[in-house]
This record gives C-alpha cells, structure tokens and sequence, in this order.
C-alpha cells in the first residue's frame, strides 16, 4: 500500500506532561470520551497515564479487530495496573500466557450450559434472599440497586463455583471486606490508568492501600484453599477443579498461585460485570414502562403460580432481548485492548505498529447509526430478538469481549441475570425512589449506575410471611422437562447416560421420557431428558448421548434450532470421544422432507468424529404406530447394543414394577396442570356449519391475567380422554368415581407422585387411553394371562397380525376388553401408557377483540373419520373434546408464539407489502385473527389501501360452513382484504377449490407477487402443495421472465429457492 493513502490517526493535541488528561472529564470519563470519539471517528488516538492510547469506535474497525489471526488481547491501562492483584489469572494475563493457558483448559468444561443449568439452585438460592430482603422492607424502604445487586452476584459467585457463603444480606450497614476492597482496588486501578506514572509514583498514601487492599483480597483466597483442604467435598465445582484437576494436553495442576490469581478473578469478574448490567437493565425498565409491562407479562405467562426453574429460562425471550440491549447501551466492561502481531493497517488507511494497544471503545461502537440506526441511542428491545440477533453483522455485539480471551462465564453471568429479572418481576412492583432521577454513570475498570435507588411493593396476592415456603421446583408436577419423579432415583445411580429432544408438539419429549424411564432398569441414571438446544457445543462424553428429533417442513423444532446450526459449523474429530444414537420423528405427507433434520444430525455427528452407537431409527407419525416403532427401536437396536458396549443390563424388562400405587380414602389433592399450562374458562361454544358436512365450531375462552398474546399466535389445549374411555378404565381396575390414588416410583414419571389424586383425574387427563397398543405391550399383556390361547392369540397380533391391530387402531384399553383373563395391574398399565400430549390450535382472534379472551375455530374430527371400524367412534380425542365444552367449563391452555413474520407482514404497522392468503376449512383461523388485527388497526387510523390483502378461501358450501361470514364480509367493506370463495360441494359454484382460485386470480397475484408479496397457506398437506404446484408457473414467470412451462422439478426446491423468506405455511395434519 502507497504511504500517500496511509493517514496519521486523528484526536486531540495533547499537553506536555498532562497529555490529553484535560479532555476527559473525570467524574464523566465514558461521557467525555464519546465526545471526543464522535468528533474523531471512526477511530482517533489519546495520550493517557504516559502513553498513547487508540481508541476504534466503529464497527467495521472492530470487525477486523477482531480476527485472532491478526490481533491479540493485550493487558494495558486499568486492566494492566490491576495486575499485582490479578496476576496471571484468566481476566489478567497476557497473552500465550502458560499458565492461562493450563488454567482456561482445565476450567473451560465448568462453564458449559448443562454444567450452569446445575448451579440453578445455588442462583436461586442468592435470589431468594435479595427478594426477602425486599419484602420486609416494605414499600417506604429506599433500596441502593447498585449495593444490592452487588451483594446478590458475589454471594452467587462465591456459592455456586466454591460452596463458600459471604452472607452479604445478613449484614446490612457493610459490605463484606472483600467487595470494599475489590471497590477501592478497582477505581485506584481505574485512576493510575489515567495518571503518568511519575505522578502515580508520588501518591504515596493511595499506593500503600492499594497494597494493603490486595493483601486482603489474597488472604481472603488464600485461607478459602486451605478451609477447602482441611474439609475436602466432593462437589464438582471451580474451587476443586482448581485444586484437583489436570491440564488435559500438558498434564500440570494449577499452582497455589495460580489458584489464587483466578479466584481473584472470578470473585472481582464474575460479580462486579453482571451486578452492573443488573442496575441498568432496571433503570432502562423504569424508564420504558411499555417494555416493563411486556417484561412482566412475559413472566407471568411462562411462570404461572409455579416456582421458578431453570427450564422456564428458555421461554422468556423478551427477556433475552432486554439483556441484549442493556449490554448494548451499557456493556459494563465498556472495552477491550488488542495489540496487531505485526505492523499493519486497519480500515485501509490507519497504520498501527505491532504491539501497540488499540481500544475498541463499545460505548459508541454499539451505537455506530451503520449497524444500528437513526434511533441507535434508544432502548428498543425489539432489535434484539432472536430473528433480527441472528442477522446482524458479524462482531457489532460484543459485551463479552472476543474469541479465545471473550468472557469465560458469560452462560453463568447470563443465567444468573435471566433468574434475578424474573424473580423480582414475578414479585415486586419496581418504582423509581425519585421520579426525576437522570442516568449518571458511575465508573471503576466497569459501570454502574450512580444513584439509582427505587423503591418496590409486593405483587397483589404476595406476602412477605410466605414467600418460597414450598421451595422444590418438582411441585411443578406437569413440567415435562422436569419430569416428576426424575429426581427420584433408585439407590446407585448407575452410568451416565444423556437424552436430548427436539420437538415443538412434543412428541420427541413424550418419547424422550419414555427413554429415561426404561434407563434405570438398564444399569443407567435416569436423566431429566433436555431440549437439544442445551447441548450445543456441549455434548458430553462421559457416556451415551441419545437424541430425539423431529422435522418441520424441512426444520428442526425451535428448541433445536441451535443445535442443528452448531452442527453445520463441526469439523472433523470435533466430536471424538462422543457416542451417539439418533431416533427420528416425521410424517410421510411431508415426502421431500421425511426425516431430513435427525438424518442430518446423525450425518454431522458422525462426520465430526462421534461414534455412532446405532443406524438411525425412525418412525412415521401418519400411521399411528409412532411409540410401538420406537419401542421396537429400543428393544431391538439401542439396547442391545448399549449392553454390549457399556457392560449394562441386557434382558429386556418386559415385567418392571416401574410405580408403586396406594388406594386410599384421603381427601384428593387439587389437580395442577402441567408446566406452562393456565386454567382458561369457556365463554361460548357454537356450531358454525350446517349438518351434513364436518362440524366447525368457535370456542371463545376467557384466558388468565397476564396470558398476552398476538394475532397470529398458537394456542395448547391439554385435551380430556373420552368419559366412556374414562368410566371404561375405572370399571376396568374397580375404581369408584371418588377412588383417591397416590402414586410412588424409583424410576422416572411423568405422573405425579406423592400426593393424593383422584382415579378419574388419572384417566381423564394424564395419560392417552386410546394410544395404539405397542408389539411390546401386546407381550407384556399376554404374560400376564394364564390362558394359553390368549397368550398365543397376544403373541400372534405382536408379530404376524400386527397390520390388524394398526388397522383398527386398537388400545390396550380393547384389548384388555377384549380378553379378560388378563390380569394386569394398574402399574403396570400406567407404564405402558403415554402421557397426554397437547394439541395446538392457531388463535382466530385479535388481542384487543375482546381483552383478556381468545377464540379458536376448529373441525370436529368425527367418528367416521378415525381409522378403523372397531374402535369406539368416539372421533378424534382433542377436538370431541373441544367440541362438547360447555360455558364455565375449565380447560388447560398454553400459549405458543407465531412466526413473527406472520404478524409483521399483515399489520398496517409493518413492512409495506402485499399478502396473499390461502386458507381451507378452519384453516382460516389464524387469517380471521390477523384480519381482525388489521381491521382494528385501520380503526386507530392506519390505511389498509396501500396495502393489498388477498383472502382465497375454500370450503364445502355457501350454506354449509362459509365461517365467519358476516366478519369477513364487514373487513372487505373497510378495505381491508378482498375475499374470494371456492365451494367445493355447490353445483353452481364457479371455483370448486383453491387451487381453482388461484388460477383465476393469477393476474393479481402475478402483481402482488412483483410488488414483493408474502404468501401465507393454511390448509392440509396435499392441499398447500396442490396450491403451490398451481402458483408456480405464475410466480415463476413474473419472478424470473422465464416461460412458465420451464418450472422447477418440485415444489420443496422452488420453495427453497424462489419463495425463500416470502412463504409462510401453517400446515395441519
């Protein structure tokens, strides 16, 4: 590069000995450093402390500083004068420091998610404690946020990573000695990085304590080791790998010294960072009530009345998104030095010598308007969910610093502030103690809020005397990823085993505790099976590792998005050492697609190295005989083949006293519903259709306080067996209505156990009763009778006449009817049962319809429409039960949110494009819900002309079930969408179906599609691809000026391809 286009990095001229001291403000230095920043950018350079500092505050800077290849940490200005403390620990060594290196290996395993997951408890415990604190203060009480969060992340730190309680809410006048002189030890470090050292020499005093604050602080480590070794524990935590463990490529220990230097590190790090971020994320609350209320609401809706746990975590997005833009704003370690290996350039112009340290300034690199926009100094937590997260450029969010030397605990550190906001939002009314507060910043080598006090009230319904009395998160019976009874293990644990799923109906988890219960009787643990998103990056290798996955026209389930993208990323060997088994869900009228994402994960895996331990399982969910096929699966491939591999248990318990079960005569415990699940109440229930076609119906509910949601999303209904199947199973067994059970089990459950429970509580909505009896409880059932043509008669429809049993859909409920010399015990028939699985539903309504309710459209899935003549014609499970609810009945929902894209492109308030939309049958329902949106939109004054909405719908007749008629006729009139019908059953019906429509339409559609349109369907499977194939050649031919006739060769490639991000499909089985 020519020396004319090289420019000397700008910034402003510095005084003799002083340097650029009087440019900064010293009770301001993060403000008086933005505006020095602003004036120079992108990048400009300070004399500070006797050298010269550079400083970047763009992000195109920041993205070459960060290429490792390039660039390096280097330990310089605050960091640096914080050495004699820190030593060589994690936070202040330099570079390819050897004994950084020994210590990050042997600590790196300590910070993966399922390793935090585990300090869940500890967190919780902190948490509880700052919230009590609260609550017996009283609403008159002045709270320092700052001091309290302070106390609340050293108590964590010290309690989950070394078992050691400093007891910071037990003293309420002082702070711990160690967090007073961390503090003093910080802001000296902080101001000798601003002073030339001859004038950091002559300060004499200050000198002498910062020494005698680093005494403290080491002995403090220091006598912590030694407690340690006097009392050794055998607790699986930082302080004995520290003490205990070995560097796996060199084989050292860490020295007392260097044991120290990193307690050091983790007690000043791991608590002054996030006790920070904390501060801000209330003050940003405080000031944006909106994002306050959504933050609240989010929590009461994942929570419910149950205690906190770590599963709800990864449900509460928003919160996510808070966390993310407070670190933007505020990142509270506002910068990181690199140094460049050797003389370079960066941004094609700026010459920076090897080793010279450059500041990568976040206070304005996470506000560069480039990245972030006109309103980049704003608090918008909306910029930060996942979607918009994903695509922003590479390295414009970096709160964590970078690469190799990024921040080590940043899981821990995230955990613990997604437990502590939702704590106290699910407790306390948040208030500022004065309203007129303004943000000034307090700065050491990390920012805090200076000031900011707040007082808080107790929720209505809350009470100081009785909060966390019921303290075990197991009472949350019905919380699926917990499943009751999963901490109950039998005595000797027995190897270790993982079990992962990935599901968004949960089937996958359904059959993923299915997995975990059989383990314990195979020599294994029993594990509390995770969502595959947990293993990111983080699969074990301490024994097998079982995953369960499904595929979502082509996806995996959002719980296991993360993963499937993890695995793209490995490389070969990345995974050696890892065993592997994958079982796959999938449906067969989703061809192109079957079994795609488990067939990709069991390609990856096996390709990085892991051992696969079976070929791939699958099973087809269109046939019904989804458990049987994985039961198969299990007894005949995964089993056997753990047993020969891991010396386990190899005869398959086809006889397990899995659950022990009491009848009793005690008063009946009220029943919870599961996890997530909130108790709705039936407002109406109609008939939309006339008789002679499959009914459709509206179910209006009155949802609980704090259920939100929008216009497109989905709603969970835990449906109830048929009360025929109910008082068949009670006849069955001997019950009485009024029977009380308790159940007990040293092996994983799904019910829940150790309480009284009603017999038709259990066969009314705990388990499936008409799920398709297995081949393997057909042989459990026949050893169970005496008679040995029943035996022979089981044996046979467990091998060679099992289509007829799949084609009668036959339960074990019919075949313990059927023959009645069997003799199977309660038990052992719950064993054998599936838990009651939900249903989803897209909401027909918007949330300002009618506050506070939510209406579904559905059909009714009648008795000659479920296979087999045999069966009890009862119809389908969920929607005869939905269809005989009556006002002020209960019923068990959840709420699940939309794609958010389905939202934005209908709304008057988003992106400015055409939709067309398909729908068939109660397919309309999520399209009602958002034209309703629209249509109240328009109302407030938005403008629905500039906005073309197309609606082709079809159905029977326009007699028959044309639904909700007279609402979509009321949204044409105001212009917001023109509808078009297709009856299939009237003769003199212009269009019998949509694909009819289309062809009709194709002008319009033509058009829209040029301006940018998003196609939405909501229909069957064959359906939409008949829909697709019939939209093709008009898309194809506006899309690409090609001829029509030359068409891709199927839809799921110009799907791919063509439609990319501008289909969205809701499609029912």
């Amino acid at each position: 590069m020519s020396t004319e286009t090289l420019k000397k990095i700008p910034g402003p001229p510095p005084l003799p000995l002083l340097g650029n001291l009087l440019d900064l403000d010293l009770d301001d230095p993060i403000g008086s450093l933005s505006a020095v920043g602003r004036k120079y950018a992108p990048i400009f350079a300070l004399e500070l402390g006797g050298s010269r500092e550079t400083m970047v505050c763009s992000h195109k800077l920041l993205d070459e500083l960060c290429d490792e290849s390039r660039f390096h940490k280097v330990v310089v200005s605050g960091v640096g004068k914080l050495r004699p403390l820190g030593g060589d620990g994690l936070f202040t060594a330099p570079h390819a420091n050897h004994d950084w290196g020994v210590a990050h290996r042997i600590l790196m395993p300590l910070f993966g998610p399922l390793k935090i997951h585990d300090m869940f408890e500890g967190m919780r415990d902190i948490s509880e404690q700052l919230c009590l604190k609260w609550a017996r203060l009283g609403p008159s009480a002045t709270i320092d946020i700052s001091n309290d969060f302070t106390r609340l992340t050293l108590d964590t730190i010290a309690l989950c990573t070394m078992d050691f309680r400093f007891n910071s809410f037990y003293s309420n006048e002082k702070m711990h000695p160690f967090i007073e002189s961390m503090a003093a030890a910080l802001i000296e470090a902080d101001k000798q990085s601003m002073l030339p050292d001859i004038v950091t020499a002559c300060r004499v005093r200050s000198l002498s304590k910062f020494k005698k604050h680093i005494t403290l602080m080491k002995e403090i480590c220091h006598e912590l080791v030694q407690d340690r070794r006097r009392h050794p524990v055998q607790n699986k935590d930082l302080l004995n790998a520290m003490m205990n463990g070995s560097d796996p490529r060199t084989g050292e220990k860490m020295t007392d010294e260097s044991i120290i230097d990193n307690l050091i590190t983790f007690l000043i790090a791991g608590h002054e960072t996030t006790s920070g971020l904390l501060s801000f994320v209330f003050y940003y609350l405080l000031e944006n009530p909106e994002a306050l209320q959504k933050a609240r609401e989010e929590v009461d809706s994942v929570l419910g009345d149950e205690i906190l746990s770590v599963q709800h975590l990864t449900k509460m997005p928003y919160i996510d998104m808070i966390l993310r833009e407070t670190l933007r704003l505020m990142p509270t370690a506002p910068g990181f030095y690199v140094a460049p290996f050797k003389d370079d350039v960066i941004g094609g112009q700026y010459p920076v010598s090897a080793g010279d340290p450059l500041l990568v300034f976040l206070h304005l690199v996470h506000r560069d308007p480039e990245v972030w926009g006109d309103d980049a100094e704003d608090f918008k937590p909306e910029r930060m969910a996942d979607d918009k997260f994903e695509q922003l450029p590479k390295n414009s969010w970096k709160p964590f610093g970078n690469g190799m030397r990024g921040c080590i605990g940043r899981a821990f550190a995230w955990q613990e502030a997604q437990l502590t906001i939702a704590m106290v939002l699910a407790n306390f009314e948040v208030f500022k103690a004065d309203p007129n507060y303004t943000l000034k910043i307090k700065q050491s080598l990390t920012i805090k809020p200076m000031g900011l006090n707040i007082r808080v009230k107790l929720r209505e319904g809350k009470l100081a005397t009785s909060m966390f009395k019921t303290r075990d998160p197991a009472q949350n019976r019905h919380d699926k990823k917990t499943a009751p009874g999963a901490s109950v293990r039998p005595p000797g644990s027995g190897k270790p085993i993982s079990i992962f799923f990935g599901s968004n109906t949960g089937t996958c988890e359904a059959l993923a505790h299915r997995l975990s219960s059989d383990c314990a009787a195979f020599g294994f643990a029993s594990p509390a099976p995770l969502p595959l998103n947990s293993a990111a990056a983080n699969l074990p290798r301490d024994g097998p590792v079982i995953i369960l996955a499904a595929t979502y026209d082509g996806q995996p389930s959002d719980n296991a998005a993360d993963f499937a993208r993890w695995t793209e990323s490995l490389k070969p060997r990345d995974l050696e050492g890892v065993q592997y088994a994958v079982f796959g869900c999938g449906h067969k009228d989703w061809t192109s697609t079957l079994f795609k994402v488990p067939k990709d994960l069991d390609r990856r895996l096996g390709d990085a190295g892991a051992e696969k331990l079976v070929d791939l399982g699958v099973a087809d969910a269109s046939t019904g005989n989804l458990y049987s096929e994985f039961e198969s699966w299990m007894r005949q491939s995964l089993w056997p083949r753990l047993a020969d591999h891991n010396d386990a248990t190899s005869p398959y318990p086809e006889i397990a006293p899995d659950i022990e079960l009491d009848v009793t005569a005690e008063q009946r415990q009220h029943l919870i519903p599961r996890n997530n699940f909130m108790r709705a109440q039936v407002v109406d229930n109609q008939v939309l259709s006339s008789p002679g076609v499959p009914k459709k119906q509206s179910l209006c509910l009155k949802l609980q306080e704090g259920m939100r949601y929008k216009a497109g999303d989905h709603l969970q209904v835990l449906p109830m067996n048929h009360p025929k199947l109910m008082k068949q199973a009670l006849s069955l067994f001997g019950f009485d209505h009024d029977t009380v059970l308790t159940i007990s089990s040293k092996w994983p459950t799904y019910l829940p156990t150790n309480t009284p429970l009603a017999a038709t509580d259990l066969f009314n909505s705990l388990v499936e009763l008409s799920q398709t009896v297995s081949q393997q409880n057909l042989a459990t059932l026949a050893a169970y009778t005496p008679d040995e043509d029943t035996k022979n008669g089981l044996h046979a429809l467990a091998s060679t006449s099992y289509n007829d049993v799949l084609e009668k859909r036959l339960s074990i409920l019919d075949v313990l009817n059927q023959h009645p010399s069997i003799r199977l015990p309660l038990p052992k028939f719950l064993t054998m049962l599936p838990q009651m699985r939900p249903r989803t539903y897209s909401l027909a309504s918007a949330p300002d319809w009618r506050p506070g309710h939510g209406l579904l459209l559905f059909s009714v899935v009648g008795p000659d429409e479920t296979h087999g003549p045999h069966r009890h014609n009862f119809g389908g499970l969920a929607t005869t039960y939905m269809a005989n609810l009556q006002p002020g009945d209960s019923v068990f929902v959840s709420l699940r949110p939309c794609r958010p894209e389905l939202t934005a492109s209908v709304s008057l308030r988003g992106p400015q494009r055409p939709v067309i939309m398909v729908a068939v049958g109660a397919g309309l329902a999520p399209f009602h819900g958002l034209l309703q949106q629209r249509f109240l939109e328009q109302e407030q004054g938005g403008q629905a002309e500039s906005l073309p909405c197309l609606l082709l719908f079809g159905c029977r007749g326009a007699q028959l079930d044309d639904i909700c008629r007279d609402n979509l006729d009321q949204y044409e009139r105001a212009g917001v969408v023109s509808v078009h019908r297709a009856y299939s059953r009237d003769a003199g019906a212009e269009c019998k179906y949509v694909q009819n429509l289309v062809t009709k339409h194709h002008e319009s559609i033509s058009n829209y599609w040029s301006r940018g349109a998003v196609i939405m369907i909501c229909s069957g499977k064959k359906v939409s691809d008949q829909v697709l194939d019939t939209m093709r050649p008009i898309i194809l031919g506006e899309a690409k000026g090609q001829d029509p006739k030359e068409e891709l060769s199927c839809n799921d490639e110009w799907k791919n391809t063509v439609l990319n991000d501008r289909l969205i499909l809701e499609v029912f089985s």
